[in-house]
C-alpha cells in the first residue's frame, strides 16, 4: 500500500501547550500518534510563544511531508481558560497569555483550520473519541496533576456552564478553613491537599508536622517509597484516595455519572490508592454502579485531546446546550421532608430520578465522617421548625441556621461543578430569613467567587 494513503485521514496536526513545554505533532483520525515532537519553552512573552509554535510547526511539516500533505486541520490544547468557539486563549495560570486569538493565527499561516480547547476538556474528548468513554453519553474525567480539573460530559457532548466554567472540581472544599489557595481560591479546596503538589505535602506533613524540608519528594518517589513499605508514604496513598473518593462521590450525588475516568500526573498512581477510594465512596453511595478508573490513554492524553478538538470542530462544532448563556442553566433544590436536586439546563430536566442530592456528605474535613444532607433533614421535623421560625423561635433559628450551613456546602459543590446561572430554592423553610442567611453565607464562604457571585439564588 502507498505510504501516502496508509493512514486513517484526514489527519490532523496536533498542539498540547504546557507551562515549560509543549508538543507538537500529528494524529490520525483514530487515534494513532504519527509523530511527535517535545519541545521546552525558550521564551515566555506572548508574542514569543506564537513564534515559537509557529516554528515548530513548520520545522514538522517539512520534516514529514507526507503526512503533512494529508493534512486537514489542527488541535490546540490550552492550559488555562480557551473559547473553543473563537479559539481565542482567554488566560492561563502558568503563561502570560491574554486574549490571544491563536486558532486565528495558525489558520492564517498554515491555510488549514484550527480549534482549541481547555487541557482538561480535550482530555476529555480525547477519552470520548480514543479512550474508554467511545460509548458513554454521560461521564466526569478529573486530571489530578499540578492542580485538579475537571470536564463534564453530558447528553453526548461536553458541558460548559452558564459562564464557561464548568467542572471545577478541584476547588471543592474538603477541609473547612484549611491550607492557603495558591491560586486565589477560598481556602481548603481539593486541590491544596490531592494534586501533585498537595500529595508531596501531606507526605511531608505525615513525616513531621512541625518540620519542613527544603526538597519535597515527586510522585513517582513516593509510590516507590509505598512499595517499599513506607509507612508515612503507605498513608499519603491512603489520604489521596480518601480525598478523591468523596469528592467524586459528592459530584455523583450531583449528576448520575456512570464512568468516571481519572487523568493526570497522580492517576498514574491509580492502582495504590483505588482500595481507599473505592472504600469511601461506597462509604458514600453504596449502592451506586459506577465505573472509575484511570485513563488509558497516558501522557499521550492532552496530545489526543488537541486531535479530538480537531475532529470535533472539523464535524461542525456547536457550543453544548446553556454554554455561555446563563439564563438557559438552573439549579433547582427542593426541601420537604427530604431532599432533591436538578439540573435543568434549556427547556430540559437532567437527573430527575437518577441523582440523589440528598446523598451528598456534608462533612468539615476529611476526618469527619459528616453526614448526609438526606439524613439532616429526616432527623428534623422541617415543617415544625418552619413554623416556629415564622412566630419568632430562637431555637428553631439555630437550628435553621446548622441546616442552612450543610445544605449551602451541597449547593456550593453543585454551583462549581455546574456553573449555573440560577439556583432556585422551594419547599419548606426556604422563606425562613435564617435559613436563607445561612445557605448564602455557606454558599459565598465555599466557592471561589470570594463572595461575588455571578449566579442569583432565588427563594420560592
Amino acid at each position: 500500500m502507498n505510504k501516502e494513503t496508509e493512514y486513517q485521514t484526514p489527519i490532523t496536526m496536533a498542539v498540547d501547550i504546557g507551562g515549560s513545554k509543549y508538543v507538537v505533532g500529528f494524529v490520525d483520525n483514530t487515534g494513532n500518534v504519527l509523530y511527535q515532537e517535545r519541545r521546552e519553552w525558550k521564551a515566555l512573552d506572548e508574542d514569543a510563544i506564537v513564534e515559537q509554535l509557529k516554528e515548530a510547526l513548520h520545522d514538522i511539516y517539512n520534516s514529514q511531508p507526507k503526512l503533512a500533505k494529508q493534512t486537514k486541520v489542527g488541535g490546540v490544547t490550552i492550559p488555562g481558560f480557551a473559547d473553543p468557539v473563537s479559539g481565542v486563549w482567554v488566560e492561563s495560570d502558568f503563561l502570560p497569555v491574554k486574549n490571544l486569538p491563536l486558532c486565528k493565527i495558525l489558520s492564517n499561516e498554515f491555510k488549514i483550520p484550527f480549534f482549541a480547547d481547555n487541557d482538561c476538556n480535550a482530555c476529555a474528548l480525547a477519552e470520548r473519541y480514543f479512550g474508554e468513554a467511545k460509548s458513554q453519553d454521560k461521564f466526569l474525567y478529573l486530571t489530578v496533576s499540578t492542580g485538579i480539573g475537571g470536564a463534564l460530559f453530558l447528553n453526548n457532548e461536553l458541558y460548559y456552564g452558564g459562564f464557561w466554567h464548568a467542572g471545577e472540581i478541584g476547588l471543592f472544599v474538603v477541609e473547612e478553613y484549611g491550607r492557603a489557595s495558591d491560586n486565589g481560591s477560598v481556602n481548603g479546596v481539593v486541590e491544596m491537599y490531592a494534586s501533585g503538589r498537595g500529595f508531596a505535602r501531606n507526605f511531608m506533613k505525615a513525616i513531621d508536622p512541625d518540620k519542613t524540608s527544603e526538597r519535597v519528594p515527586g510522585g513517582s518517589e513516593i509510590s516507590l517509597l509505598a512499595k517499599q513499605g513506607n509507612q508515612y508514604a503507605l498513608q499519603t496513598l491512603e489520604l489521596e484516595g480518601r480525598y478523591l473518593g468523596r469528592v467524586i462521590a459528592n459530584a455523583c450525588t450531583i449528576i448520575d455519572f456512570k464512568k468516571v475516568i481519572l487523568g493526570g500526573g497522580i492517576s498514574l498512581l491509580f492502582d495504590q490508592y483505588k482500595d481507599t477510594l473505592s472504600a469511601e465512596f461506597n462509604r458514600i453511595l453504596p449502592k451506586k454502579e459506577i465505573e472509575i478508573e484511570a485513563t488509558k490513554l497516558g501522557y499521550l492524553g492532552a496530545f489526543l485531546g488537541a486531535a479530538a478538538v480537531a475532529q470535533r470542530g472539523l464535524q461542525g462544532f456547536v457550543e453544548s446546550q446553556g454554554a455561555g448563556k446563563p439564563e438557559e442553566v438552573v439549579f433547582h433544590v427542593t426541601v420537604s421532608d427530604h431532599i432533591e436536586a436538578l439540573l435543568e439546563l434549556g427547556n430540559r430536566n437532567i437527573n430527575r430520578e437518577a441523582a440523589d442530592f440528598g446523598k451528598f456528605l456534608a462533612a468539615k474535613t476529611i476526618e469527619d465522617y459528616g453526614m448526609t444532607l438526606e439524613k439532616l433533614i429526616t432527623s428534623q421535623n422541617i415543617y415544625e421548625l418552619e413554623n416556629r421560625s415564622k412566630k419568632g423561635d430562637e431555637e428553631a433559628d439555630r437550628v435553621l441556621t446548622f441546616l442552612g450551613n450543610q445544605i449551602g456546602k451541597g449547593i456550593a459543590c453543585a454551583c462549581i461543578l455546574l456553573d449555573p446561572g440560577k439556583v432556585v430554592l422551594e419547599g419548606a423553610c426556604t422563606s425562613c430569613q435564617a435559613f436563607q442567611d445561612s445557605i448564602l453565607e455557606t454558599v459565598k464562604r465555599e466557592t471561589y467567587y470570594r463572595g461575588n457571585l455571578p449566579f442569583t439564588i432565588l427563594y420560592l
